[in-house]
């Protein structure tokens, strides 16, 4: 009975972390992203609207998350990845979407709906590798590294083309759940060296890359130009100081920060919440970081524990990039803060992966 009580004290506190990012999140919407939609000349609650249509689908796929049989699933993992690697191929056609300056987007002809393709993989390899894994990796066995490290080097390497910070993120997540199946010490320095190598040649073979790492090293020595985004997130978090300067109260918003509803909205949280603002959404996702591994941790389920550590750590890796870039711990690179940022694809699909992670929750 104590541990029953133990599991769904660790389950509600996971739901509770989860809803109350998500209200977070629709009040920075509201704020950040106003600014924006009167210089568009869209109306000033455009981008809120839109995002609760969005906040409505991730509700339904997070339903559909929940109630969905793992099983089922599992046996589609295949297909599913499958189908979502050849998204990103697509990346390479026509179809691909450039914002911003970079093509992560895909455009379905005729209706003009866009997505980013990545946002998919990142779920659907959790789920495949999750397959593999049980496959190669349970009740003792240690068999199919390079299958399993084939399937892991594939869908980060279809992805860094266009997305770095993306494909960082699934594969720290998938090596994260081949760690907690079991690995050998040689087996870890080879996938260690490997994919620092292959990190190592992505940054260095694109100019770019390089010119955010070399920015990133003193924010303010080219403001006007390449330190234009991160001087001005600094800023904003530098003017919100311990309290804030008031909800709705940014001035940083205001085509200083850029995507300020969206890839830096933990600048204008920390502008207008201050430290103790940013503080608190810091320790909301280490509690659902910490809740979501005890879940692993308990599970005596083999894929569910590497599914549930797989979905933790995507969700949890992705937060800590957005929120070390915004804070200029890490270099400047495009990607969303989960549960907060302006809805899309993003807020969709990690709505979708929160359901099949409290259903996994709820069964421990």
């Amino acid at each position: 009975m104590e541990k029953k009580n133990r599991n769904r004290q660790v389950y509600i506190t996971l739901f509770a972390s989860i809803v109350i990012l998500l209200t977070i999140g629709v009040f920075m919407v509201a704020s950040s992203s106003w600014s924006e939609g009167i210089q568009e000349g869209l109306g000033g609650s455009h981008f809120l609207k839109r995002h609760f249509v969005f906040l409505g689908i991730g509700f339904f796929a997070g339903v559909v998350g929940f109630l969905f049989p793992k099983n089922a699933i599992r046996k589609l993992s295949f297909v599913l990845w499958i189908v979502s690697m050849a998204m990103c191929l697509l990346l390479f056609t026509g179809l691909a979407k450039s914002v911003n300056g970079s093509a992560r987007w895909l455009e379905i002809p005729g209706i003009g709906f866009s997505f980013m393709p990545s946002d998919i993989l990142k779920y659907t390899s959790l789920f495949y590798v999750a397959n593999l894994l049980t496959i190669y990796r349970s009740r003792g066995k240690r068999e199919g590294f390079w299958i399993i490290l084939g399937v892991i080097a594939a869908s980060v390497a279809i992805i860094i083309l266009r997305d770095f910070s993306s494909a960082a993120v699934i594969g720290i997540a998938l090596v994260s759940m081949f760690f907690v199946a079991g690995i050998s010490g040689t087996e870890l320095i080879t996938m260690g060296g490997l994919g620092a190598a292959g990190f190592f040649f992505m940054i260095k073979a694109f100019a770019y890359r390089m010119e955010r790492l070399m920015s990133f090293r003193d924010p303010f020595d080219d403001i006007a130009d390449t330190d234009w985004q991160l001087a001005n997130s600094l800023y904003a978090l530098g003017m919100g100081s311990i309290t804030g300067v008031g909800y709705f109260q940014s001035r940083q918003k205001y085509s200083y920060v850029p995507e300020s509803y969206n890839d830096f909205i933990f600048a204008i949280l920390g502008e207008e919440f201050g430290f103790l603002g940013t503080s608190f959404v810091v320790l909301l996702f280490i509690v659902f970081v910490t809740c979501g591994l005890l879940v692993a941790y308990r599970k005596q389920n083999f894929y569910d524990k590497v599914l549930v550590t797989g979905i933790v750590t995507s969700i949890g890796v992705q937060a800590f990039f957005n929120m070390g870039v915004a804070s200029g711990i890490l270099p400047v690179t495009g990607i969303t803060l989960p549960y907060i940022s302006y809805g899309g694809t993003a807020l969709v699909l990690v709505m979708g992966m929160s359901g099949v992670l409290l259903d996994l929750a709820r069964r421990n």
